[in-house]
């Protein structure tokens, strides 16, 4: 027993390598496609003025460069996973390994201790994922930026060959292209937003949410109350946006598959924990189920190292109490 836990002690610290490695890996690329993403950002914010074709373009390659940077975001995330999986699994073994040293405590069940993760199922986790990410965002840009842009493509179609049968009518369809082009341009904006919104990155979390509340309670017409109490500040960059995502998903959910129609979300911010309550009516849903991003609240929180509990209260809200630790971020050497 003692020499079979010592050897599957020696392949878990291989593979915990392997996985660090791979997460040092993943996170170069991320910011190689950050770098990416915001010079396709640039050429965007300057075809705006050109509109046409190339405004097209543009919008079409910053929507991808969102896309395969967001894809990475989430094959980090499964790693991290993992390897916190496999920091728990060689606790596990560590323990066992000083009990039969000890000969004081009874002997380990060989089924209690976890199997060694197969290489080849981490790598499909982590491809599944990206899959999973790819479909959700290949169907958001079809059904919203890809089929206002055809439209826009249609309307210029029949306002070219009205030109030379009726001018004035033309004009008129002119200006409702111009009018449909500005509403594209809005809700490619409100994509981008839901995508990664990049005040998060520049002012931080709370006026982040307060922007995204704003525009979630205009797109679906619920309420939304926000209140921050305490100080709140900067965090490390993970940090924000894996709480930004969880308080996101969380919304979805309580709009989207509880009906929710009155929604209160509070952040209260202690000296090194973060505090969220949300509260909302509508319908009971599991305390853990599948979020919109595929993932669950404790998947979620497992990557941030906090807590959650739900209930359903006596006049039928439901209320949501999240718990995270929380890092400032690092001071910017000058």
């Amino acid at each position: 027993m003692s020499e079979g836990l010592a050897t599957e002690a020696l392949h878990l610290k291989a593979e915990i390598r392997e996985l660090e490695t791979l997460g040092d890996s993943t996170q170069t690329e991320i910011t190689r496609m950050q770098q990416r993403e915001d010079a396709a950002r640039s050429r965007f914010d300057s075809a705006k003025p050109v509109g046409g074709q190339e405004l097209v373009s543009a919008a079409d390659e910053y929507i991808a460069a969102l896309g395969r940077r967001m894809t990475m975001e989430s094959q980090l995330a499964a790693v991290n996973a993992k390897r916190k999986l496999l920091d728990r699994v060689q606790a596990l073994i560590q323990g066992a390994q000083t009990q039969l040293a000890g000969r004081s405590a009874p002997a380990v069940d060989a089924e209690a201790v976890p199997q060694r993760l197969d290489e080849s199922r981490l790598l499909q986790a982590v491809v599944d994922t990206q899959e999973d990410e790819r479909r959700r965002t290949a169907r958001q840009v079809h059904d919203g930026p890809a089929q206002a842009m055809a439209n826009v493509v249609l309307q210029s179609e029949i306002s070219e060959r009205l030109y030379e049968v009726d001018r004035e009518r033309s004009r008129s369809e002119l200006a409702e292209l111009r009018l449909m082009v500005n509403r594209t341009l809005q809700e490619l904006r409100g994509f981008i937003f839901e995508l990664r919104p990049m005040i998060l990155d520049d002012l931080g979390l709370v006026p982040t949410l307060r922007r995204y509340i704003q525009t979630l309670s205009d797109k679906h017409k619920v309420k939304i109350d926000f209140a921050s109490n305490g100080r709140d500040r900067r965090l490390a960059p993970e940090d924000e946006v894996a709480i930004f995502r969880l308080i996101q998903d969380s919304l979805i959910e309580r709009i989207e598959r509880a009906k929710a129609k009155d929604i209160s979300l509070g952040a209260t911010w202690q000296d090194d924990t973060l505090e969220i309550t949300l509260q909302s009516d509508g319908a009971e849903l599991p305390n853990d189920g599948e979020l919109s991003s595929g993932l669950r609240r404790s998947e979620r929180l497992d990557l941030l190292k906090g807590e959650s509990q739900q209930e359903t209260r006596g006049d039928g809200t439901t209320l949501l109490e999240v718990r995270v630790p929380i890092r400032a971020a690092r001071p910017m050497i000058t």
